[in-house]
């Protein structure tokens, strides 16, 4: 019984034992399936593998291929996230520059426009101008006063002043409501000296004005003077008949000054200009104080010249001064220029309106006196009995 015991627990053993010898082949063919599954799995990864760019040894084991391929794809999303983020930015970062391309573009082309509307200003205000005023009342002045010369009487020629006081051009000051006897008497000219000392200076001085100022300004400047003159003479020296054009030449003289201070940098002579001025200036008044208190001691009262009137002279260069800082172009501006311009335009004004009222308020009361006396008169010759 116990040998049939034993060989059963032997048997029982055994058979135990073969459980689990089947036990582990089940266990070693689950687990050969699992690998064999796991390995049949796998080989779809290599084509993969070969396509990777990142995968440089096709021999690495599939998972570990796998891994890295996937790492890649990975990085390839997050650098196509980060790339797909940065474009909105780059391309805002494109557009402005493209903006500010264009902008920069646009100012180039504005200061190319304004630059060439500056050299087109400049040249302008530098340009030549024919003296076509200067030549024109020169031609007039020496065409009357030939007129005059030759068809005056016979009797007048020896007298100093050939001119008939009745003509129609000369300032008389009982005859102030004529007005363009406050203009016309500068065509009119004592003699021949008297009319060629104007027309020359008026050439030498009026002719580089007029080309680089022009016909205009030049116009302004010298009836101004003239202008001037004859309303200097009827406020001073109310009694005077006037004849000439010194006022219209000296303010051609002392606009010269006002262009010096205007234009003093950009001028190549403005010493040479100034010297002229004032040499001719000095020449004028010696001669003039000459020929009135030296010369005139021992010339016989009939054969004097005309006498030189002071206030025509002055007032006139008063004129073209202040009109010469008003109406003549100023290349360089400065700030104390624009001063200088106020000043001028109030005392041009005051001198004007002042000389004007006063020959408006002396004619009406002359007339009133004139016609007052008559009527005095009047009542005399009538308690005389004169009829």
């Amino acid at each position: 019984m116990e040998a049939t015991t034993n060989h059963t627990k032997l048997q029982l053993e055994e058979d135990e034992e073969e459980p689990q010898a089947t036990t582990a082949t089940t266990t070693t063919t689950t687990t050969t399936t699992k690998t064999s599954a796991t390995i049949i799995d796998i080989p779809a990864a290599p084509a993969t593998c070969h396509s990777s760019s990142y995968d440089t040894d096709c021999s690495t084991a599939s998972s570990t291929c796998c891994t890295r391929q996937g790492e890649h794809i990975y990085m390839q999303r997050d650098t196509l996230s980060a790339s797909a983020a940065a474009a909105p930015a780059a391309a805002a970062a494109t557009s402005v520059a493209a903006t500010n391309i264009a902008s920069t573009s646009t100012s180039c082309h504005l200061q190319q426009s304004l630059d060439a509307d500056e050299l087109t200003m400049l040249k302008f205000e530098h340009r030549k101008h024919w003296p076509w005023f200067i030549l024109l009342i020169s031609v007039i002045e020496i065409a009357i006063f030939a007129y005059d010369r030759y068809t005056m009487p016979a009797q007048n020629f020896g007298l100093p002043v050939p001119i008939p006081s009745d003509s129609v051009l000369v300032y008389r000051p009982d005859r102030r409501l004529q007005v363009w006897r406050f203009f016309s008497y500068m065509f009119l000219h004592a003699n021949w000296f008297h009319l060629g000392f104007n027309i020359i200076i008026q050439l030498f001085f009026g002719i580089p004005l007029e080309v680089m100022h022009g016909t205009a300004r030049i116009g302004v400047i010298y009836l101004a003077g003239v202008f001037a003159g004859s309303l200097g003479t009827s406020v001073v020296d109310s009694e005077v008949f006037l004849v000439g054009a010194s006022g219209g030449v000296y303010a051609l003289l002392a606009a010269h000054l006002a262009n010096i201070t205007l234009n003093y940098a950009h001028m190549k002579s403005a010493s040479t200009q100034l010297g002229s001025v004032v040499i001719f200036v000095s020449c004028d008044l010696g001669y003039a104080l000459y020929t009135q208190y030296f010369d005139g001691a021992a010339t016989p009262a009939f054969a004097k010249g005309p006498q030189v009137s002071y206030i025509a002279h002055l007032t006139g260069a008063l004129a073209g001064l202040t009109i010469g800082f008003l109406v003549l172009k100023n290349f360089g501006h400065r700030e104390y220029e624009q001063l200088i311009w106020w000043l001028a335009l109030g005392v041009y004004c005051a001198f004007t309106v002042f000389a004007i009222a006063f020959n408006l308020i002396n004619t009406v009361t002359a007339q009133l006196m004139e016609e007052q006396g008559e009527v005095i008169t009047q009542h005399l010759l009538h308690d005389l009995g004169v009829s």
